[in-house]
């Protein structure tokens, strides 16, 4: 407001040039206050046009103190009251100076869409997402419905230089997961009570650029493993509940779905197509006293829509990870594979592990879609996991359905049918029955 007050006139004469200043201090005034500025690409172009209007008048006026400052300008002058006109000139030329600063406010926040200052950076980008689910669960003796989902994640990339930049990632969270509470832990589901809600750090890094072929990423970053985990956001997911060997989220059941360490990644085009890389070094935060390591490298295929992936890993199991309550080394291994192109998006990764303690874990899934249209999309997911603790094999079959209204939006319903097998009393459990646990999930997620 201070800047708009100093180009207002002093005296309630109005001379011409103080009646441009009036006019072009009030279009300034009101296209700054303006409160819709920063929403969409019409009130943009609107403000863009006042922008160009202050301009004009910015030159008329300096055309009009130019003349003033000439010998022959002005009644005031071939009167010989130049003190007078010297004191208009300054007084005219603060506030052109005032009028300026303002044009050049104006014109950073007509140039991008963010309005978000940056101190030390050279620019910030803000965004994220709100996603909220319910759940019905239907066992073999018993059924429970929640609300179990609500999660707001705020996400901020700076610039810091011309090869930092720095991503942030930060969520509030209030979930409960489906549980079950009979003995054989398959058959009665419900709902965990969660605490007072938790608010973690999800992703937070700073990289450096040497060049496309080399980054190197220190901080808290996404296990570069397959390709749903990289995927990561609910709004880049076709079902926001993971496959199983990415369960529970932020675990260890095959490999961590986050480290916080060193990553060292890069691409390189060519006329075949891309190849791509990650190593990365770091700790499970369940697990600080250990290292874990590991990579892939994936190549897309040209035009194909194929990517082919392998992945590489290892490190020590924390002891609520292994069997028998003892931390256990191991290797990981596994494969993936990506088509997409037209109608279809097709994913599928598969894992195994050799495990020093217990058995050794083998997950899978594929899961085809197909883009019904720009808004609407359906996909199926075959999803297996043997997570090496003995009590039998988990599948899945999921099938849902992905609307989106408008690009920022994602309505979802998934229907599950899961399948406990059956195993013998050599299990850690004791025997344990076949069991089928069929539920459907409705989810939203939006993201700005």
């Amino acid at each position: 407001m201070k800047k708009i007050t100093a180009i207002l006139p002093t005296k309630k004469t109005a001379t011409p040039h103080r009646a441009i200043l009036l006019s072009l201090g009030l279009l300034l005034g009101s296209s700054i206050l303006t409160p819709a500025m920063a929403a969409g690409d019409e009130r943009l172009t609107a403000l863009e046009s006042k922008l160009n209007q202050a301009m004009n008048l910015i030159i008329s006026l300096q055309k009009e103190i130019g003349a003033l400052k000439k010998p022959t300008g002005g009644s005031d002058v071939k009167s010989g009251n130049m003190g007078k006109v010297v004191q208009t000139v300054q007084e005219n030329t603060e506030r052109l100076n005032d009028v300026e600063d303002l044009v050049l406010d104006l014109e950073d926040k007509t140039g991008s869409r963010a309005l978000v200052k940056a101190f030390d950076a050279l620019s910030i980008d803000i965004g994220g997402f709100l996603h909220s689910a319910v759940t019905y669960v239907d066992g073999e003796d018993g059924s429970a419905t929640s609300f179990n989902r609500q999660t707001f994640e705020l996400l901020l990339k700076a610039e810091l230089g011309q090869s930092w930049s720095a991503f942030i990632a930060q969520a509030f969270i209030r979930e409960s997961a489906p549980i079950f509470q009979d003995a054989e832990g398959r058959t009665d589901p419900t709902f965990r009570i969660p605490g007072a809600g938790i608010s973690p750090t999800v992703i937070a890094w700073a990289n450096y650029k040497s060049s496309d072929a080399l980054n190197i990423r220190l901080g808290r970053f996404i296990t570069p493993h397959g390709i749903i985990n990289v995927d990561h956001f609910p709004a880049a997911l076709l079902d926001p509940e993971q496959p199983q060997f990415l369960r529970p989220f932020g675990g260890q059941t095959i490999f961590a779905n986050f480290m916080t360490g060193v990553n060292i990644h890069g691409q390189k085009f060519s006329e075949g197509g891309t190849l791509k890389y990650d190593l990365y070094v770091g700790n499970f935060v369940g697990n600080p006293k250990n290292l874990n390591y590991g990579g892939r490298v994936a190549y897309n295929i040209g035009n194909s829509g194929i990517t082919i992936g392998a992945n590489i890993g290892g490190g020590r199991r924390t002891s609520a990870d292994a069997i028998g309550g003892a931390s256990s080394d191991y290797l990981l291994y596994g494969g993936d594979l990506l088509y997409d192109k037209g109608k279809i998006l097709w994913k599928s990764e598969l894992f195994v592990t050799d495990e020093d303690l217990g058995e050794d874990r083998l997950a899978f899934y594929t899961q085809p879609a197909y883009r019904i249209n720009d808004k609407w999309m359906a996909f199926y997911r075959f999803d297996f996991l043997d997570d090496g603790t003995g009590t039998g094999d988990k599948t899945e079959h999921a099938f849902g359905i992905n609307y989106r209204p408008i690009q920022s939006v994602v309505l979802r319903s998934v229907f599950t049918l899961k399948e406990f097998d059956g195993v013998d009393a050599s299990s850690p459990l004791g025997p344990l029955s076949e069991a089928n646990v069929n539920s459907l999930q409705l989810s939203a997620t939006f993201s700005f």
